[in-house]
């Protein structure tokens, strides 16, 4: 999948001399506000760039010093962490294929930073060796014990405090699964209801708009589809509520919707997860549904052009909860 055109004309407008050699399109949260837009890298930078918003963020891969993933069938996440440990930022991805391909990227720099590193260490184990010849051995300095334990430097602070954050958020579980009972009700009618009126207001970015002729051949290469509205959109002010009466199910527990656009019950939470998450209901620290399904195109082989067919939306829903 290609950034968004005007995503990739922004960033090269400001940084001319950015060369890209992955893009993609993803979401990220930056203090409290959701981006959706693209992420783009090169050998020395990468860069999160929503033009709609006008909001461009670079971080060089120097700063990095670790990345971690998560791939699943519901969200492709890269976890960042930079600038000396006390900045994180998650990037939501749309496919696997990007992750893996940040993932080797970040390897690559990793293994090429690691050799510098040497050459750097042999360069200053020489030249303390030089300096060493020069000192006199009585002249020596050595730390004690108790100086060693006095000192305490910057770093180790910064160090301290990142152990203890990780410490109080070791108990938070993450879960995915995607909302059922959609068929009952004409909840799938609601709910297309509430996101066409999104739409119109122009709450997403729509995948194929930018997309034409050739592009948008090569995107649909090889059997893929593009769907109007990518798995990293949400729907907003979905949140969950027990249903001890149910007659089918005493676990049962309602995803409830209430927004701008509407409020309804929109399904259910599975009840192979229901039965388990009812013990830790209270325990729930956030609740997050991404759109799937709605109008895509793909390329068809009998008729030899791209045509635009459409399936019911759903969703999906991540939730975070302390066990």
């Amino acid at each position: 999948m290609k950034a968004k055109q005007r995503d990739k004309d922004s960033l090269l407008n400001k940084f001319p001399d950015f060369r890209i050699i992955i893009e993609t399109t993803g979401s990220t949260n930056y203090q409290g506000t959701e981006y959706n837009g693209s992420i783009i890298s090169s050998f020395k930078e990468i860069a999160f760039v929503c033009e709609k918003k006008n909001f461009i963020y670079v971080i060089p891969w120097s700063d990095i010093n670790s990345i971690s993933t998560k791939k699943t069938f519901i969200t492709n996440n890269i976890y960042l962490n930079y600038d000396n440990s006390s900045k994180n930022l998650t990037f939501k991805f749309t496919n696997v294929e990007s992750v893996i391909a940040i993932e080797v990227l970040s390897q690559a720099i990793n293994e090429h930073k690691m050799a510098l590193k040497v050459q750097e260490d042999l360069l200053n184990s020489k030249e303390k060796e030089l300096e060493d010849l020069q000192l006199h051995k009585e002249s020596e300095f050595q730390l004690t014990h108790h100086d060693i334990a006095s000192i305490k430097p910057n770093n180790l602070e910064k160090y301290d405090l990142i152990n203890d954050e990780a410490e109080t958020t070791d108990n938070i579980v993450q879960d995915s699964f995607i909302v059922v009972g959609l068929n009952y009700e004409n909840r799938h009618k609601k709910l297309k209801k509430m996101i066409n009126s999104m739409k119109k207001n122009e709450e997403f970015f729509f995948l194929y708009e930018d997309l034409r002729g050739k592009e948008l051949l090569d995107e649909l290469e090889f059997g893929g589809v593009i769907f109007e509205i990518d798995n990293y959109e949400k729907v907003p002010g979905i949140y969950l509520e027990k249903e001890p009466n149910n007659m089918y199910d005493s676990n049962a527990i309602k995803v409830m919707v209430s927004n701008d656009y509407g409020s309804f019950n929109v399904g259910y939470v599975p009840s192979e997860n229901a039965k388990y998450l009812n013990d830790y209901f209270d325990n729930i620290v956030s609740c997050t549904a991404y759109i799937y399904g709605g109008k895509y195109k793909e390329f068809d082989y009998i008729e030899e052009r791209i045509v635009t067919k459409e399936k019911n939306y759903g969703l999906k829903l991540e939730i975070s909860y302390y066990k």
